[in-house]
């Protein structure tokens, strides 16, 4: 099927900082004595870093959850510079553009963390609609963020695919109601979809 509208989440889709996040949220775990499976570190990969860390009993509105949330931040920062785009993503973003295909962002990100990504800065001018978890009260995988996204855009349901890597995503598509393609290269959960992707390469092939 061809699809007009193309919408991606960022974190294990366009970017890989897996391995990033998850050794922020290690090394803040640690600190605090917090109990930790890695099972549990991976299930909120996907959600804002305050739902994660809710995962694990964190009282993000207290004090020292305040001070765990900025630590975390600040390790996640510290790490940053190993982080990537995935091969081939700004390659693929380039060809869809160049196919006429219109493309949105869906991200658990807040805005902040989207706009000063050094790793983004060169991808997102292609984008034509981006919506964060600072757009929205009810990010991924609520619909709230689709919603907005097709609102703005006035796209087509019924043309438009969703790619992301987790859970939340896929949860998040099939609320609202259209398809949703699994970034294989990324995902580190099983997850529901309606098409699979090996690579972004394959959905470049997939034209």
């Amino acid at each position: 099927m061809e699809f007009k509208n193309y919408i991606f989440d960022i974190d294990g889709t366009l970017l890989n900082s897996y391995l990033v996040a998850y050794k922020a949220k290690e090394k803040v775990l640690k600190e605090y004595n917090i109990p930790y499976t890695k099972e549990l570190i991976d299930l909120g990969f996907s959600s804002t870093s305050i739902k994660s860390l809710e995962l694990f009993g964190v009282d993000v509105n207290s004090d020292i959850g305040k001070e765990i949330v900025k630590k975390e931040e600040i390790y996640f920062n510290e790490f940053s510079k190993d982080m990537e785009l995935f091969p081939n993503a700004l390659e693929t973003i380039k060809f869809l553009k160049s196919k006429q295909k219109n493309l949105g962002i869906v991200t658990s990100r807040i805005k902040s963390e989207v706009i000063n990504e050094p790793k983004l800065k060169e991808i997102l001018p292609y984008f034509d609609c981006i919506i964060t978890a600072s757009d929205v009260l009810k990010p991924k995988p609520d619909k709230e963020c689709l919603e907005k996204l097709f609102d703005i855009t006035k796209w087509n349901k019924n043309e438009s695919i969703f790619i992301g890597d987790s859970n939340n995503d896929s949860n998040c598509a099939l609320s609202y109601g259209i398809k949703f393609g699994l970034a294989g290269w990324g995902a580190v959960n099983e997850v529901r979809y309606d098409y699979y992707f090996e690579d972004l390469e394959q959905i470049k092939n997939w034209q």
